[in-house]
């Protein structure tokens, strides 16, 4: 006699569907950030999300991982992990990078941090390698494919030359071309250097909210997750073809292929923070964009208060031989803000 699985009645089915439903309101995502000592991964994570993460100029602060929990009104909460800096000593770099290799692949998204007027990769290449010594090939695929690199302290490369657009009482700031040029070409040769050799094995993926549809090499889609996945590297010209001959896509093909960007940004001026934002959430699924979307609402991560803009300056133009301030460009903004309101 033949045995048949028993058919689930409707009422069944529906307190399966609420239990899964609840497991994925309530789940808790992890984004990690990792880096050489000094690169401003505790500046980036104050000015993404207001905490007061300690900062020192001259030694690190960051010894052991510390964890932020962001939480929503509705209880969901966004775990961040700022990792010890490496590059201190070899000693501590071996310790660090263990805890590197246990912590990140429990992670669901991994920023790497690098600061923006470095000019040498070597010493972020060897560690990225010890990291991944031992993983299955499998195992490097999912970390990549967890991966966001992101040069920080863009503030202060030369020259220094940035826009302030002032609208209302807010500043945004934006780097000049000259500068911009720069941020785009130094992204463009880490994108070579750390993405591209691994392109092969990374699987960017997105939400799906426009019934995407189409029959393309690498292309996937998961109609019960509502994602859509893309496997192997997708440089400009293939982001561009995508876009050319599916117009009504987009959006879709935007968040695909800002998921391979290196990310240039300034914790200071707050420039890219939303950005940033963005792609996170991208990476960590539909749920994460839906429960967090608060937080990326307009362009609030890259505004600063005018008031604030005066402690963003400290050109000051003195006259030795008769002891005199000639200009101080905190005393001037202060003479200007009647006129600038």
């Amino acid at each position: 006699m033949e045995n048949k699985e028993p058919n689930l009645t409707e009422e069944q089915l529906k307190l399966i569907q609420d239990v899964l439903k609840k497991r994925i309101n309530e789940r808790q995502f992890r984004v990690s950030i990792v880096g050489q000592t000094g690169v401003g991964k505790s500046s980036l994570l104050n000015a993404l999300f207001g905490t007061q993460l300690k900062t020192d100029p001259v030694k690190p602060c960051t010894k052991e991982i510390e964890e932020i929990p962001i939480e929503t009104k509705q209880k969901n909460t966004l775990f961040f992990y700022d990792l010890p800096g490496i590059g201190e000593s070899d000693e501590a770099d071996e310790q660090y990078l263990q805890k590197y290799r246990e912590h990140l692949q429990s992670s669901d998204v991994i920023l790497w941090a690098i600061h923006a007027d470095n000019r040498s990769v070597v010493f972020d290449l060897q560690s990225m390698k010890k990291i991944m010594e031992g993983y299955t090939l499998e195992q490097k695929a999912v970390l990549m494919s967890k991966l966001t690199f992101v040069l920080t302290k863009a503030d202060v490369l030369h020259p220094p030359s940035w826009i302030a657009a002032k609208i209302g009482n807010i500043v945004k700031f934006l780097p000049s071309p000259e500068t911009n040029s720069t941020l785009e070409q130094k992204a463009h040769y880490y994108q070579e250097t750390f993405i591209e050799p691994y392109g092969s094995l990374i699987v960017s993926k997105t939400y799906n909210d426009c019934n995407f549809s189409i029959v393309e090499d690498g292309f996937q889609c998961d109609e019960e997750l509502k994602l859509i996945y893309y496997k192997g590297y997708m440089n400009a010209e293939k982001f561009q073809s995508y876009q050319q001959k599916y117009p009504q896509y987009q959006k879709v093909f935007e968040r695909l292929y800002d998921n391979y960007q290196v990310i240039p940004c300034s914790a200071v001026f707050r420039y890219n923070l939303n950005k940033l934002m963005l792609v996170i959430l991208n990476k960590l699924g539909h749920e994460a964009t839906i429960q967090f979307q608060k937080i990326v609402a307009g362009d609030a991560l890259d505004q600063i208060p005018f008031d604030q803009t005066e402690n963003l300056c400290n050109l000051l133009v003195y006259e030795p031989k008769t002891q005199k301030t000639l200009f101080e460009f905190r005393r001037w903004l202060a003479t200007q803000k009647t006129w600038f309101s």
